[in-house]
Parts: C-alpha cells; sequence; structure tokens
C-alpha cells in the first residue's frame, strides 16, 4: 500500500488550477491571522462600543484562538472523512457569516457568540488549507508548492490589520469585523471554480477522540493564556484538566481501530523535529511581540500602533522568506533550511539584549523583522516534513496537529515572556514603584496584556492601558529594559535546544531524497492490522 504522502492521487491540479489552488488556500490561511490581528489592535474601540470590561475585552480578544484551538483536530479529521475542499468552504461560509454578525451584534453577549463561531470557522481553513495543496501537488512540488502557499499567506495578512484600523478609525469599530468576510468572499470564488476534491478517507469518525481533545486543548491554551496575569491557581485548573483530556485522547487513539490521529506517527525522528521547529517559532514570535509592545509603549512612549506598522514590512519581507525557503529545501535540504530559521529566530532574540532607553526604529525594525523571517523559514520545512510523513487518509488530521501544536506554543509564549520580564521588573523596581507609591498589584496589573493573533502571525498585542503602564514604568525604567534583556536571554536557549535537536534527528540530504525505515506507518492505511 501506498500513502497518501506518496501515492499518485486523481486531484492533482496544473496550469491555472495549480496557481490558483495555491492562491486560495494563502487567502484562506491570511484569514485566519489578518482577523484577530484587526481585533486585538482595535479592542479598545471595541471595548467602549459594547460597553466590555478590562477583562471581558480581554477574554474577546483570545476567543476565537480559544475556539480555533478547540476544533482544530476535529475539523482535520472531518476533512479527511468529508471532504477537504467541502469542509474548507464550510469554513468560509463560517468565516463570513460570524463576522457579520459581528459587525452587527447590538450588545456583548451576541459579539462573543460570534466570535466563537467565527474560530471554528478558521479551524476549518487553517486546519485544512496545507493538506489541500499537500493533496493537489505530486511529492517532488510540495516543497516548492508549499512555500508558495506559505508566502502567498504571509503577504495577503500584511495589509489586512492596516486596512482594518483605518476602517475602525474613519468608520467605526464594527467595520473592523468585514474586512475577514471580504477576503473570504473573493477565496471562496476562487475555491468554488479552481480547487480539486480530494479522497475520503473510507473509516468513521472517531466523535469521542475528537472530544476528548478538544477539551485538552481548549483547557491547555485557556490555562496558559491565564499566566500572563501571574495567577498560577486559576491557570492551573485549565492546564490539569487540558493534560487529562491530552492524555484521555492519546489513550483512546492507541485502542481504537479508527483513530482520528494515528499516533505512530511520532515514531517518525524527522516528524518530531518538525513539530518541536514549529512549537520554537510559534513560542517565539508570540513571546518576543510581548517584549517589543513592552518596549514601544513603556521605554519609548510610542503608540501601540507603532508595532503594527512595523509589522506590515516585515511581514512582506516574511512572505519573501517563505516563498524562497521551498527551492532552498530542495537544493540544500530541509535540515539546513530549518536550521537557518531556527538560527535567524536566536538573531532576533539577541539583538533584543542591544536595546536601550533610546534605540532608533531601525534597530527595533530588525529585531522585528529578523523574528518573522526566521518563523517563515522554519515553517517551510517543518509543512513539507509532516505532511510526508501523514498517514493515507490522515492528511487533515496531521495538518490540523501542526495547527493545534502551534497554536498552544504560541499563547505559552506570550504568557511565559510576559510572566517572567514583569517578575523580573518588580523585583528589580520595587523600591522605586513603592516610592512612586505603587504597589506590586497595582504594577503587574497595569502591564499586563491580550493578544489576539494565532500560527504564523505575530499577533500584535495591545495594552490594555498603555497610560497607566507608562506611569509605572517611569521611574523604573531601566529595570523594564535590565528585565526586556534578561527575557531575551532567558528564552534564547529555547531556540539553542531545537537547533541541537534538529541537527541529531534531521538528515542532511536535499528534500524527497530521504525515507524512515523505522516508520512503517506511512505506508500502510489507518485502520489496517500491521503485517
Amino acid at each position: 500500500m501506498t500513502s497518501a504522502a506518496s501515492s499518485d492521487v486523481s486531484n492533482e491540479v496544473s496550469g491555472r488550477a495549480a496557481i490558483m489552488t495555491v492562491v486560495a488556500m494563502g487567502l484562506g490561511n491570511s484569514i485566519t491571522s489578518g482577523d484577530p490581528t484587526i481585533l486585538s489592535a482595535n479592542i479598545s474601540a471595541v471595548r467602549e462600543g459594547v460597553g466590555l470590561s478590562g477583562a471581558g475585552a480581554s477574554f474577546l480578544a483570545s476567543l476565537a484562538t480559544l475556539a480555533l484551538a478547540a476544533a482544530v483536530l476535529g475539523a482535520g479529521a472531518l476533512g479527511d472523512i468529508h471532504g477537504k475542499r467541502r469542509l474548507f468552504i464550510i469554513g468560509l461560509f463560517a468565516a463570513i457569516a460570524f463576522d457579520v454578525l459581528a459587525a452587527a451584534a447590538p450588545n456583548a453577549a451576541v459579539l462573543f457568540v460570534a466570535r466563537a463561531g467565527v474560530g471554528v470557522g478558521f479551524a476549518l481553513l487553517l486546519g485544512l488549507s496545507l493538506a489541500i495543496v499537500n493533496d493537489a501537488f505530486p511529492p517532488k512540488a510540495r516543497p516548492r508548492t508549499i512555500a508558495v502557499y506559505l508566502g502567498t499567506a504571509f503577504a495577503a495578512t500584511a495589509p489586512q490589520p492596516a486596512i482594518g484600523s483605518l476602517l475602525v478609525e474613519h468608520f467605526g469599530w464594527r467595520t473592523g469585523f468585514l474586512v475577514g468576510p471580504a477576503v473570504a468572499v473573493m477565496t471562496l470564488l476562487i475555491t468554488w471554480r479552481y480547487v480539486p476534491e480530494s479522497e475520503r478517507a473510507h473509516r468513521s469518525l472517531d466523535t469521542p477522540g475528537m472530544g476528548l481533545i478538544a477539551i485538552g486543548l481548549l483547557g491547555v491554551v485557556f490555562g496558559i493564556s491565564r499566566l500572563e496575569s501571574g495567577s498560577l491557581v486559576s491557570s492551573a485548573g485549565p492546564i490539569v484538566v487540558g493534560l487529562l483530556g491530552i492524555l484521555g485522547f492519546c489513550l483512546r487513539e492507541l485502542h481504537t481501530a479508527n483513530p482520528a490521529l494515528d499516533l505512530r506517527i511520532f515514531r517518525s525522528a524527522p516528524f518530531n523535529a518538525a513539530v518541536l521547529a514549529g512549537a520554537t517559532f510559534n513560542f517565539l514570535t508570540g513571546g518576543s511581540t510581548i517584549l517589543f509592545a513592552f518596549y514601544i509603549v513603556t521605554i519609548q512612549h510610542g503608540s501601540p500602533a507603532l508595532l503594527g506598522f512595523l509589522l506590515i514590512p516585515a511581514t512582506l519581507l516574511q512572505a519573501v522568506a517563505g516563498t524562497a525557503a521551498g527551492p532552498a529545501a530542495t537544493r540544500f535540504g530541509e535540515r539546513s533550511v530549518l536550521v537557518s530559521g531556527l538560527a535567524v529566530l536566536l538573531a532576533g532574540l539577541i539583538l533584543m539584549v542591544a536595546l536601550t532607553e533610546t534605540s532608533p526604529v531601525p534597530v527595533l525594525f530588525t529585531a522585528v523583522a529578523l523574528n518573522a523571517i526566521g518563523g517563515a523559514i522554519v515553517q517551510t520545512p517543518q509543512s513539507t516534513i509532516m505532511m510526508a510523513s501523514a498517514p493515507e487518509g490522515l492528511g487533515g488530521a496531521v495538518s490540523a496537529v501542526k495547527s493545534g501544536v502551534g497554536q498552544a506554543a504560541y499563547s505559552l509564549g506570550p504568557a511565559l515572556f510576559a510572566l517572567v520580564g514583569t517578575t523580573v521588573f518588580l523585583h528589580n523596581g520595587e523600591a522605586k514603584l513603592s516610592r512612586a507609591g505603587i504597589s506590586v498589584d497595582q504594577a503587574r496589573d497595569a502591564l499586563r496584556v491580550a493578544h489576539g493573533g494565532t500560527p504564523p502571525s505575530p499577533g500584535g498585542p495591545n495594552v490594555l492601558d498603555p497610560d497607566r503602564a507608562r506611569a509605572v514604568v517611569q521611574g523604573a525604567t531601566h529595570s523594564m529594559v535590565t528585565a526586556i534583556h534578561f527575557t531575551a536571554v532567558v528564552m534564547a536557549i529555547v531556540p539553542v535546544v531545537a537547533i541541537v535537536l534538529a541537527l541529531f534527528l534531521l538528515d542532511g540530504r536535499p528534500s524527497g531524497a530521504h525515507t524512515d525505515p523505522e516508520v512503517q506507518v506511512r505506508t500502510q492505511k489507518v485502520g489496517t492490522p500491521d503485517g
């Protein structure tokens, strides 16, 4: 038998259909990054528009992300069974309908429901777009094609936050929710005309497994997001529940004839290296953006919008880097490209240690750009390796694993970066804060941030109360700079470990030139007994 990664499938495309398939999937991916970033960047206007509290606004900004995390693996499994194109189109309709509902929301309750629905739609788009591209092209073409798909997604994401913010500024907060539907309509028209349907897996849906992994991912991501407040008590419960859900899912998948995700893929060293690399860039992307926001608002007394403007050219560079990574992987090997991307991420963290109270904008932009470029370089070999490991009939599920792991890591990054940085700042600046009449709890509350982005966009955190944050740091500015430096140095350990493991677990041959004899799962159909 042959795997989905290596079989000749009937839904391969060529010519105009090939180009438009990649464009459609890139556009669909971009909505899942651009839409939450628009909300995050304009959360203050939305908060005032519907009368939300600070906590309510923070939860709203992350609600679509939470729903996406809970639904993404189920989305991949449903796509495998019922058709990836069909489920992708349903995701587009959901994104359009629920975002329009958000724009018309008469009160906060409807807005919360709408954002949860948007997140489910995003799970279908993010969880299936990569799998559709993988299915539509022969193995030799996949590294380059996946690279173009990612580059398209990055390029299409770049203008969306700026367009959304301009609409909110001139026409009100409701219009910010209409950018995603506009892109979704274009994507729908292209998908309907050019994108082929995938072969369907002939198996039943593992509903209990889907329920367990939904609880697991939701609990972990929500619990991690609570860490940003510094409250270990409020975050521990959801994390424990989430870990129990994931454990239950693993036990279920090991003992069912039709698993939603064949856990034997984790026997593959290349697959594990790719998962780790993906988690690393999502972790660093989410976390370093928090430090950029702290630096801009509290050290240089700038507007949170400055980070959004810096991200526009950085995202365009990200598109170029992501597109170039495919040919590079074909020529030099996936390991070389993956390690290079991790090294660029490491360089971005090192540059953050050089930031001072008066660093010019070009230096800050370079740090932001290195973070974006490194993540783009990593994603192409990561995606190619993971999809090459997909058992027959589980391409959607494996694609969703990439998104699910990335989402959890992206949430963990801001939580840990903010927690470590804030703790160091409060420790070093406690005396100065006390003389200013500011308690540690007051300072911690003032420095809480909300993040609303998903993998692979930086997300654009928004400081909930910039004026209060500046007041806290004023008089203890040096302590905040020290905290940023310390946090960057500590977190630099993560890409170093990922680089070492990638060198150990991956071979250096060109893309597609290696096989993994240790893992027979690639040549077995799901549900077929070994041997």
